[in-house]
């Protein structure tokens, strides 16, 4: 296969996909993950997108996967990037103090911003308070730029530079 980015890119086999399944599987329960992203999620997506009949396996649908979620995610971080300050990035990460975020599609960074914060209602917290400016920042942003604020902080989070500053 093609390097994606000019980095090697290393084709999995279906024993490698079973054992990155089985470790993410391990890691997910460790750190409490929600129910929804059990790996009999995963494999149940998984094995509506394979074919037994064209000899496609599991770890076709998984490269592909994985390279259009990093892709999606780096196109909205270029617009993203810039739009939120070092001290913006504080708030959310304080909010979430883990490597591994519980967060999914459906859910608000704003409402769980405001959750860590306390915060039952936007007008509790004075306008010209940076919290409330942040949070109202945090609102419009769609699933997929939500998306890419969790990547983010999950990256700071295991010791890498944020790529959004």
């Amino acid at each position: 296969m093609s390097d994606l980015h000019n980095d090697v890119f290393v084709p999995l086999n279906s024993e490698a996909v079973h054992h990155l399944l089985h470790a993410a599987d391990e890691a997910m329960s460790h750190h409490a993950i929600q129910e929804e992203y059990t790996l009999q999620r995963l494999t149940n997506s998984l094995k509506a997108r394979k074919s037994d009949v064209l000899n496609i396996p599991c770890d076709v649908p998984v490269v592909q996967a994985s390279a259009r979620y990093f892709m999606l995610l780096e196109t909205a971080a270029e617009h993203l990037k810039g739009r939120f300050s070092s001290a913006d990035f504080d708030l959310l990460l304080n909010a979430q103090c883990t490597p591994i975020w519980n967060w999914e599609p459906s859910y608000s960074l704003a409402g769980m911003v405001a959750d860590a914060y306390g915060i039952e209602e936007l007008e509790n917290v004075d306008t010209g308070n940076p919290l409330h400016v942040f949070l109202e920042r945090l609102l419009i942003l769609s699933p997929l730029e939500n998306a890419v604020l969790v990547d983010a902080c999950e990256q700071v989070w295991r010791g890498h530079p944020n790529p959004l500053l």
